[in-house]
């Protein structure tokens, strides 16, 4: 049999059951929909069916397979698996998400777009925007719209207007709708104040402005790319028999938390595959804001010739399936309380303040390892993670000698202070910038650039050039005080002055990858300056030289964009915060392996199971309250929605209790052993918080309790 072959050791650690060894029969089974719940081994099912395709004989030459996943993270097991095996010569295995095939597409098919004449200057080339470049050119559009009144109600910062304006276009791309519809739909189901519509209306100018913008200037934002290709490219015949050549296999997992536009694509191509398997994940669609629509994957199920579901849980514990039988059946059955407690763990004593729980934590935590549990079989969840707690967590487990990683959407560039430090740099080497860092700023990047010079003798440093009013930002060592100069040892001193020359004689002129490149190997890197012999600023620099290269790629073709100007308008978007995470993956992973700290829709998306999870600020609405976004609303537009109902504070408390259930269903179905609730009197932010979350633990214990002593 194929399973026991070489090539699956490691891959799988269970011998595949009748009803995966039936999908993975390609043959028998030539376009499948496979659903069930999260651990049930669709995955592991899907995995064996491409090795199936894989060792067919004999193999088609040419024969190829298209893996297409939501997003990279999903996309994991089977990078896994082809690392591990050797394809034939004939074969080929391409793992894609539907937006780098579009990109591709467009790209490769330019010329087709270019003769519809959609664009001012259609034989130019396309200009690729990022999610940070478009809210960049959204904020050239928006600007001065908000200094002619228009927004003049909504108090969010400049990145989050923009960033949901350019929400609203992808959303309308990726559900199917004309852009100009948007502040009709978005009014159609507004149930408050009548201001709001004025809103709606500024939302439409502003949005109309940037496709008008972007077609002028042959900006591709992700939303247009996406009409491009499902108006253009998707229905032309020689794009279909590219594609048909391209590929004969196709294997779709987590097909729920794709939009609708790629289920409309993909229920086209299965009828020219040879072979298809198409995965829905019940209960998933966790990216709903995003434009995941589950009902919109299900209807692929018509698309295929046959259907099968999985039910069995390989994953969970008896307590923690018994926990989940009680969930999705109404809670109508009794749980005994020693059931509870063992799936689910609570501290005898609660603690007051939240640092005192983050300290219960770690010695829990570092009980477990030392009882023989992997570190990286532990898991710490919040709906979101700050750098406060990351901070306190990994500190104490470092003391107790336990790796920690970080999995976190990625920060702020600017947040990084190997970054900071040489933004500030570069700032002050370009006083035509006119953005002259502050006073903080400096001393911090001082401080790091020669550690040896402490934040207090570079402030005092900084404040001669205030003293002697000689425009300097940085003054010269001969102006600094008798008294300073005693207090600052002379070697330091002489970094310093070795700084301050290097930053006086940089050509303005300069490209600013090229400035950062020279910075880090010229100065920052040498003897006694802070970069040297350190790896982290080594990898953070090539981050931020990656963001600025990305960055330019669209601006350089725009009249007058030379090097200062496109260094100036880098620095300025990203002290705005309109980049925010530029040239970043989706989630950014710190440290090494081990006690994994993550938010928890992060972990999800990851489809990984742990023995042990810790729940953090059970208090927190995060666990299932979207966000304010009083510019959008991604469950108004979306393909499921009626147009003819109004939003109501009953559909909100509706959305917020299946989406905690949703939630609870899948971090339980990912659990093998013990989930752990930590709670303190104040949450993280210093205040009460009673959150459905924390009202539903304190009820299932309180109700099984009452049961027990009445039995």
């Amino acid at each position: 049999m194929i399973y026991n072959s070489d090539t699956m050791k490691g891959i799988f650690s269970l011998k595949p059951d009748k009803p995966q060894e039936e999908a993975a029969d390609f043959v028998a089974n030539p376009h499948l929909f496979l659903s069930g719940p999260a651990s049930s081994g669709k995955t592991s099912a899907a995995l064996l069916r491409l090795q199936q395709i894989l060792t067919s004989s004999p193999a088609a030459p040419g024969s190829s397979t298209l893996v297409l996943v939501p997003q990279r993270s999903l996309a994991e097991p089977y990078q896994e698996y082809l690392r591990k095996v050797k394809l034939p010569v004939s074969q080929f295995v391409s793992i894609q998400t539907m937006s780098s095939i579009v990109r591709r597409m467009i790209a490769l098919f330019w010329p087709l777009i270019a003769s519809r004449q959609v664009f001012r200057h259609p034989f130019e080339p396309p200009r690729f925007l990022t999610l940070e470049t478009a809210q960049y050119y959204m904020a050239q559009i928006v600007d001065p719209l908000i200094d002619r009144g228009h927004f003049a109600t909504i108090t969010l910062t400049r990145n989050r207007l923009f960033s949901q304006l350019v929400d609203n276009l992808n959303k309308s791309a990726i559900v199917g709708f004309p852009q100009t519809e948007l502040a009709r739909r978005l009014k159609s189901a507004w149930n408050g104040d009548q201001t709001q519509l004025i809103v709606y209306d500024d939302v439409q100018l502003a949005v109309n402005a940037f496709r008008t913008f972007c077609l002028e200037h042959n900006l591709l934002d992700f939303s247009l790319q996406v009409e491009l290709f499902r108006e253009i490219v998707w229905p032309n015949e020689t794009f279909q028999k590219y594609f048909q050549n391209q590929y004969q296999h196709l294997i779709y997992d987590n097909a729920e938390e794709d939009p609708p536009y790629v289920h409309d694509i993909v229920g086209s191509w299965i009828k020219n595959l040879q072979s298809s398997l198409i995965i829905l994940d019940e209960g998933g669609g966790l990216r709903s804001f995003l434009g995941a629509d589950p009902v919109s994957a299900a209807k692929l199920a018509s698309q295929s010739t046959a259907r099968l579901h999985f039910e069995q849980n390989y994953v969970s514990s008896a307590p923690i399936k018994a926990l989940l039988g009680y969930l999705q059946s109404s809670q109508a059955q009794k749980l005994p309380y020693s059931t509870i407690s063992q799936a689910l763990i609570i501290a005898s004593k609660q603690p007051r303040f939240f640092p005192e729980l983050l300290q219960s934590v770690s010695r829990e935590i570092a009980d477990l390892v030392l009882n023989g549990t992997p570190a990286d079989q532990i898991v710490v969840l919040s709906p979101f993670v700050s750098d406060p707690m990351v901070f306190e967590l990994s500190r104490r487990l470092t003391k107790a000698s336990i790796t920690t990683q970080t999995l976190r959407p990625s920060l702020a560039l600017k947040s990084n202070p190997h970054i900071q430090t040489i933004l500030t740099l570069a700032s002050l080497a370009h006083p035509d910038w006119k953005q002259a860092p502050d006073l903080y700023q400096t001393q911090s990047a001082l401080s790091t650039a020669i550690p040896r010079l402490d934040p207090l003798r570079a402030r005092l440093i900084l404040e001669q050039a205030t003293i002697n009013h000689d425009g300097a930002l940085l003054p010269p060592i001969e102006t600094l005080s008798k008294d300073l100069t005693e207090r600052v040892p002379s070697d330091v001193l002489r970094q310093y002055e070795k700084l301050r020359l290097w930053i006086g004689s940089v050509d303005p002129n300069e490209p600013l990858d090229y400035f950062i490149s020279r910075l880090f190997s010229e100065l920052l890197t040498q003897p006694g300056f802070g970069f040297a012999d350190d790896q982290p600023a080594g990898e953070n620099t090539a981050r931020l030289t990656q963001s600025y290269q990305k960055f330019k790629r669209p601006l350089a073709a725009d009249q007058g964009a030379d090097a200062s100007y496109l260094g100036r308008e880098y620095y300025k978007a990203l002290s705005q915060g309109l980049l925010s995470a530029l040239f970043v993956p989706e989630e950014e992973i710190v440290g090494e392996p081990g006690v994994l700290i993550a938010p928890v829709m992060t972990f999800l998306m990851q489809n990984r199971a742990v023995q042990h999870q810790f729940w953090l600020n059970l208090g927190s609405k995060g666990w299932y309250e979207r966000l304010e976004q009083p510019l959008t609303h991604p469950y108004v537009l979306n393909r499921q929605w009626d147009p003819r109902k109004k939003w109501t504070t009953d559909d909100e408390m509706a959305l917020g209790r299946f989406n905690l259930e949703r939630t609870l269903v899948g971090l339980l179905r990912r659990c093998s052993g013990q989930v752990h609730l930590c709670t303190s009197d104040y949450g993280e932010a210093g205040i009460e918080e009673k959150g459905l979350l924390l009202t539903w633990a304190q009820n299932l214990f309180r109700s099984a309790l009452r049961e027990e002593q009445h039995d």
